[in-house]
């Protein structure tokens, strides 16, 4: 397997896809899959028909994200590829209406990647996160594909206008939908952590629809979020203190699954990222930047230990990590590059949720990242 990654932050869809397949094909040959990670800097259509010119009858999938990641820093405007070549089974799939039906669209991926694609390997799921639905898809295209894949994924967004977003393949591109590939042929290794650690007493549940939670405790949602922390907060000032006290969800091996509160309502209701089911047993969570980059150089590292030549990393990293460290946030960077070896190429993007498992099953996480890294078998 070769691979190659290219960026361009050059003006003009066409221009930069140009730009940025030119530098990726230079290192892997024409591509067998290319994945492509957009802002929104872009008009999408435009996007993607020059990928579809350059990539030709090879498969790509891609989606628009709130920054492109490179080993030497984030493009706020600008797009990055990452090509792969050689004796590889790959194959995508784009399901829509993930606001109607997500399980079906998670059925229906995934019998078709089952159907065209190689019998294990890793899949890169990427869902559309500003509508309902990519947990309930993740779950579903898991229960249809089965634990011999392994899952890495984000969800798509912009630069924080949460406006529209968009997913792709050589198929179409669309809204409201998950673009997903598998590639198989190759060795691949998966990691995902976050940093955060718990507090507090445990909070439960009580009511709650989709990402919206009416009620914890039996009580307004906000007050009991208020009351656990000790202070009143203003609801203009809410994202501020939610940024760095999310909640946490414990799975029975203690592992934490990650949920971001991002807006309070009127009714004293909490608006999540992503969706937070009922009755969950839950609590607030606190993390230092330290512990966030430490954290972030042992994924990378984990996910690379699992592959004996490392040719490619992927990576998806929270947006909200990113406002929340600032200028610090090249040191979780660094961290990544350093954990998967300055010589691997890495392609990443800032995701709104990240897809990957602590062990079998992959979720939909929030302030998490995710690793994974292909090469040769």
């Amino acid at each position: 397997m070769r691979a190659g990654v290219g960026f361009s932050e050059r003006t003009g869809a066409d221009n930069a896809v140009r730009d940025a397949f030119e530098r990726a094909e230079a290192g892997s040959g024409h591509p067998a899959l290319s994945f492509v990670f957009t802002t929104d800097a872009y008009e999408p259509t435009a996007v993607w028909q020059a990928v579809r010119g350059l990539a030709g009858t090879a498969p790509f999938v891609g989606f628009q994200c709130g920054g492109v990641l490179t080993g030497k820093g984030v493009l706020d405007r600008g797009i990055g590829v990452a090509t792969i070549s050689g004796d590889l089974d790959v194959a995508t799939a784009l399901g829509t209406g993930l606001d109607v039906d997500p399980w079906s669209v998670g059925q229906s991926a995934g019998r078709s990647l089952v159907e065209r694609g190689p019998g294990g390997g890793l899949v890169v799921v990427l869902p559309d996160d500003f509508t309902s639905g990519s947990y309930a898809a993740t779950r579903s295209l898991y229960s249809r594909m089965g634990p011999d894949f392994r899952y890495v994924g984000g969800g798509s967004g912009d630069s924080l206008k949460f406006l529209r977003t968009c997913q792709f393949t050589e198929a179409s591109l669309e809204q409201n939908a998950v673009a997903v590939a598998v590639v198989g042929g190759c060795e691949a290794g998966t990691a995902i952590g976050h940093g955060w650690q718990p507090h507090g007493e445990p909070l439960v549940i009580t009511q709650a629809q989709g990402k919206r939670v009416f009620e914890i405790d039996g009580r307004p949602a906000f007050r009991v979020y208020c009351q656990h922390l000790g202070i009143e907060i203003p609801r203009e000032s809410f994202r501020r203190y939610s940024m760095v006290n999310p909640f946490g969800f414990a799975d029975i091996s203690g592992n934490y699954v990650i949920r971001d509160a991002r807006a309070v309502n009127d009714d004293d209701s909490l608006d999540f990222v992503t969706e937070v089911p009922a009755n969950a047993v839950a609590v607030l969570m606190r993390g230092e930047v330290a512990d966030l980059v430490e954290t972030a150089a042992d994924v990378a590292a984990r996910a690379t230990a699992e592959v004996r030549s490392p040719s490619l990393a992927l990576v998806f990293d929270c947006v909200s990590r990113y406002l929340l460290m600032g200028d610090e946030f090249g040191r979780e960077l660094k961290a990544l590059t350093s954990g998967v070896g300055v010589d691997v190429p890495l392609l990443g993007a800032l995701s709104f949720g990240e897809i990957g498992s602590f062990k079998d099953v992959p979720l939909f996480h929030n302030k998490t990242v995710a690793v994974a890294v292909l090469g040769n078998a």
